[in-house]
């Protein structure tokens, strides 16, 4: 490590790190009726993976929002899309079933429900994953298959999903598995940048404009 009085670089950027903390504090505010209290942001140069701001709580925790657990609910729909689509089992105008469903587990029916509780018959895989449908994500989570897209979670840099794909069930599509904000982000950014993977990183990365600016 540097030794005192050295001086370390890094990737975060000084006024978007203002910009990103008061601009979660604002919104926060704006939630505050519905009992919205703390707020994690981490910002991700997608090409080069340096973290360009990490706002770890805006509330009065001393948790740190960017690398807790928590629930990752609809955030993991996109990954099983594309799961599904890389496949050739899906394309973005196929129709999904879209009607209540008893699926049975050996702890008894698992009856997944859209948030609305509202049904549409058949939804086009595009409206389910525009419309955050969870009934069309079951189906599509049974269609791709659940130790194949707990693998690919995995894959993604998801390492907190360390139990076997038996434990999260069907239930995975609509995100009962804990993920960190940062390798959700991460994977996010793998999404973006057509499946090529790294790590993210607080240190300018050889030949990076931010190095050669320093």
């Amino acid at each position: 490590g540097a030794g005192p009085g050295s001086v370390v670089r890094s990737t975060l950027d000084a006024g978007l790190q203002r910009y990103t903390a008061a601009t979660l504090h604002r919104r926060l505010a704006e939630l505050a009726g519905r009992n919205v209290g703390d707020g994690a942001v981490i910002v991700i140069d997608n090409a080069s993976g340096e973290v360009r701001a990490y706002v770890a709580n805006d509330g009065a925790g001393e948790v740190d929002g960017v690398t807790a657990l928590r629930q990752a609910g609809s955030t993991l729909k996109p990954f099983l899309y594309e799961l599904a689509l890389e496949r050739g089992q899906l394309t973005a105008a196929s129709l999904l079933d879209d009607t209540p469903v008893d699926i049975p587990t050996v702890g008894g029916l698992y009856v997944p429900q859209n948030y609305d509780h509202q049904y549409r018959d058949a939804a086009s895989v595009r409206t389910s994953l525009a419309g955050s449908l969870n009934v069309p994500a079951v189906r599509t989570l049974m269609l791709a298959g659940l130790e194949r897209f707990h693998e690919r979670l995995r894959q993604l840099g998801i390492t907190s999903l360390t139990e076997a794909p038996e434990f999260y069930g069907w239930s995975l599509a609509l995100g009962s598995g804990d993920v960190s904000l940062l390798e959700l982000t991460g994977a996010y950014r793998t999404l973006a940048n057509g499946g090529l993977q790294d790590d993210v990183t607080f240190v300018p990365r050889a030949g990076s404009a931010r190095q050669a600016a320093k």
